[in-house]
């Protein structure tokens, strides 16, 4: 199983506006914390997921160079992992974590090529 929380169009506007996008980032995560906190799960992932993808595009752009995105994505992972588990959706906290785990291997070996850039 693949997950993905934005949609193309959004994830290429990310691509092509790292600078702008790092707000976005930093909006979507406080929101979706905030939610986590109040108990507010399902509308949580939506923001959570949405921070979580265009960390993901940022730490490929800086080919992992950039050490606070990698914390930010593991942070953020956690956070979707624990709201999916909260659902009782394991599936979608087991895609999470293979994602992460992917994107750090591949930008380790350079193997992300970012084709939008």
């Amino acid at each position: 199983m693949k997950v993905n929380f934005l949609c193309p169009k959004h994830s290429e506007w990310v691509y092509s506006h790292p600078d702008e996008a790092v707000h976005f980032l930093a909006r979507d995560e406080y929101q979706g914390s905030m939610l986590f906190v109040d108990g507010q799960i399902r509308e949580a992932i939506a923001y959570l997921g949405c921070a979580f993808d265009i960390a993901a595009i940022l730490y490929e752009l800086d080919e992992g160079q950039n050490t606070v995105l990698k914390r930010k994505l593991e942070c953020l992972s956690n956070l979707l992992c624990q709201a999916f588990a909260k659902l009782g959706l394991s599936e979608y906290s087991i895609a999470v974590k293979s994602r992460i785990d992917n994107l750090f291997f591949d930008v380790m070996y350079g193997e992300v090529t970012v084709l939008h850039a």
